[in-house]
């Protein structure tokens, strides 16, 4: 009964949504705001139905404030408890995006190539046998590229998206790419160099944080966005002069997740900003705000 009796409550509130006072609006939407995010489904519904544009207008402000308080929370829970799963943090950003996201999708996928890749890779195969296998898998029977007739697609930086489009930038390419690496564990790990983000094969596997690792346990380096094509550390110091750079370790060692997910709402914030969409930009600007506090 007392179900039932929420339920109507909730329509109730919803259909006051409609009062064209503003002041009435402000009330509803700051109580509804209140009751939190089991109202996001009720709103959706009633945007799916409404034939009214103002309000199908506040639905949309509500759902996205509740929406983005998820978004925060989810972040801030991920970086004190469980920054180590870099998967999770990119699930959290993409369903920020897509809040009907099915997250059981997009494990399919990834634990599909896992599984793939477990079947192929043994310990007896030296590093770059590793990673060509891992190439051919993920490029040549996957058939994941760089996004280069589009790079700053908004959908080249949603984990789901470069799943399904299979196609990215070379962020969540690598990211994707040192996921599944790591999941058989194969030592590849994020590396956030100025103008590019590329992986770098170590000599052993290392939990988060990554602050042990050294130059002198890098192997190579792997730009997935040149389907995995493999450079040296001086390949990459030189890159870092070439384009005026003086080569530090922060730009050819393992960055952290966080520092991964940084760079992604940053890409996001700028694309947004240059296509206008202001809102979009301040949305991602709140949960950069999280991971930089």
């Amino acid at each position: 009964m007392s179900k039932v009796l929420d339920d109507n409550k909730i329509k109730s509130l919803i259909h006051l949504l409609e009062d064209e006072d503003e002041q009435v609006y402000q009330l509803i939407y700051a109580q509804i705001l209140e009751m939190g995010s089991e109202l996001m489904p009720y709103l959706l519904d009633a945007e799916d139905r409404s034939i009214n544009p103002m309000l199908s207008d506040r639905l949309k402000e509500i759902y996205n404030e509740l929406n983005l308080r998820d978004a925060i929370a989810d972040f801030q829970d991920w970086k004190e408890h469980n920054s180590k799963n870099l998967f999770q943090g990119l699930i959290i950003l993409a369903k920020y995006q897509y809040p009907r996201l099915e997250m059981r999708k997009v494990s399919e996928i990834v634990n599909k190539i896992r599984q793939d890749l477990w079947l192929e890779v043994n310990d007896n195969l030296t590093a770059l046998e590793k990673v060509r296998i891992i190439n051919h898998l993920f490029f040549d029977v996957y058939n994941f590229r760089g996004d280069t007739k589009d790079y700053y697609a908004p959908e080249n930086s949603f984990i789901n998206d470069v799943l399904m489009r299979k196609k990215g930038n070379p962020l969540n390419l690598s990211a994707i790419y040192s996921i599944i690496a790591q999941s058989v564990n194969i030592p590849i790990y994020g590396v956030s160099m100025p103008r590019n983000y590329m992986l770098v094969y170590v000599e052993k596997l290392y939990s988060q944080p990554l602050n042990k690792i050294q130059s002198s346990d890098i192997l190579f380096f792997i730009n997935p966005f040149n389907r995995g094509e493999i450079h040296s550390l001086n390949d990459i110091k030189n890159y870092l002069r070439r384009i005026k750079v003086e080569p530090k370790e922060d730009f050819y060692l393992p960055c952290s997740n966080i520092v991964t997910i940084r760079r992604s709402l940053n890409n996001l914030i700028n694309i947004y900003t240059k296509q206008g969409e202001t809102k979009k930009a301040e949305g991602f600007r709140s949960l950069l705000g999280v991971l930089n506090s």
